[in-house]
């Protein structure tokens, strides 16, 4: 089953749906007056208008209420899709019944079951198409924003142009030289991975240059973004180590001159 984005974790997330949810009930009932509900909501009074926005506000203060206690209860909440929608379907029940009650306390004279079944559609069928639209939207951001932008991959192919290996660029944190061959030391979902590649040094250096992979070594190419600390022993060895536990690697020492100025 799949997983809700982390973007419906955020309160901000929530706020859509406090504000949204209620301004196109409002908007929706004023200018298509679904169901016979000017008739209904007017009372004989003329209180259309002032009903449609009391239960406006019937629709926001209950909607803060219910987000609220779904964001702080967000890491005990199903977290699927499913789950969204189970929650989406109890507020809308819970709306509906505030709208009978407020509708009720206003003409006693009608039913409160009466009043409830009427309801049923401002809520169910007018308010459904706002939270339909926002889980939509949200889902659509999130799904932009989980594809890495196409200038941020790395295309590494053979001499004869077949692409072999497709990576993010932050996910490559060497290049390794082994003869005819050179090794992509890569991470994926958190592990250290490895490719070998036919290709030499000089074959991807232009690659590897556009990317802003720095030649620290005749045998390595190294991301930049990957380097913690630079060190120089006593023998005026130079070495770069990365992020990775356990994982230094040799550079030269005019390499370590610019490095260090650039950190």
């Amino acid at each position: 089953m799949a997983l809700l984005p982390d973007l419906f974790r955020r309160y901000t997330t929530e706020l859509w749906y406090i504000l949204m949810a209620p301004f196109w009930f409002f908007v929706f009932m004023l200018v298509w007056t679904p169901f016979h509900s000017e008739e209904a909501l007017d009372m004989g009074r003329g209180l259309f208008i002032f009903n449609v926005t009391m239960m406006a506000c019937v629709a926001i203060v209950t909607i803060l209420l219910l987000r609220t206690l779904r964001f702080l209860l967000r890491d005990h909440l199903n977290r699927s899709w499913w789950g969204l929608a189970a929650w989406n379907m109890l507020e809308l029940t819970v709306i509906t019944y505030f709208f009978a009650l407020y509708l009720y306390l206003m003409d006693p004279s009608v039913p409160y079951f009466n009043w409830l079944a009427r309801c049923v559609p401002y809520s169910f069928l007018v308010l459904v198409f706002p939270y339909a639209s926002i889980g939509v939207v949200c889902g659509l951001i999130s799904v932009n924003r989980a594809l890495p932008a196409e200038k941020d991959l790395i295309r590494f192919a053979t001499a004869n142009r077949q692409v072999r290996l497709v990576l993010i660029k932050d996910a490559v944190l060497y290049i390794q030289a082994q003869e005819n061959y050179v090794r992509i030391w890569y991470l994926e979902n958190g592990r250290l991975k490895d490719y070998v590649l036919r290709s030499t040094m000089v074959a991807i250096a232009p690659l590897m240059e556009h990317y802003g992979f720095i030649r620290c070594h005749r045998s390595y190419f190294v991301n930049p973004s990957h380097i913690v600390a630079l060190r120089r022993d006593r023998d005026d060895v130079f070495s770069a180590e990365l992020d990775i536990p356990d994982t230094v690697l040799p550079i030269s020492k005019r390499v370590y001159q610019e490095m260090s100025e650039r950190l």
